[in-house]
């Protein structure tokens, strides 16, 4: 597998292929059937995604939340594809971007079952756990300019 990148904005094409894949693996994964949904200003969103050859593989959103700090949303990986290192590309390239447009925090909203996949990333809990669409999850942050 050749994992390629491509990052976007919400009037790009793969915009809308983004969301499809966000549902199925995170909607309707879980049973539930609405749609993922975007902040309020979709606009100042960057949209990462990854690809085999031209297949979307998987996705992630990047939320500047002020001057030093974003939030990683809605990173989702297609079944097919999880378990063999796309997970870890993805937040390394969210990573990169993330440094190449000038912040250098990342906090992010994990779910129970994949913190052990951002502890190993580098990510610390703040806080407790609570509930985002009746799931259980907890706030994770990350300084880029710290060495893990």
């Amino acid at each position: 597998m050749n994992i390629s990148f491509k990052s976007f904005t919400y009037d790009s094409p793969l915009y809308e292929e983004s969301i499809t894949l966000r549902n199925r693996i995170l909607i309707e994964a879980v049973g539930r059937h609405e749609n993922c949904r975007d902040f309020d200003f979709p606009e100042k969103d960057i949209y990462i995604s990854a690809f085999d050859g031209d297949t979307l593989i998987g996705t992630a959103i990047i939320t500047p939340l002020d001057e030093d700090t974003v939030q990683m949303r809605q990173m989702a990986v297609d079944e097919v594809y999880q378990g063999q290192g796309v997970g870890r590309a993805i937040a390394n390239e969210f990573e990169r971007v993330v440094l190449k447009n000038g912040y250098s925090k990342v906090i992010l909203h994990a779910r129970e079952v994949a913190v052990v996949f951002y502890k190993a990333l580098g990510y610390e809990t703040h806080g407790e756990f609570f509930y985002e669409i009746e799931i259980a999850h907890v706030e994770m942050r990350k300084d880029l300019t710290r060495r893990h």
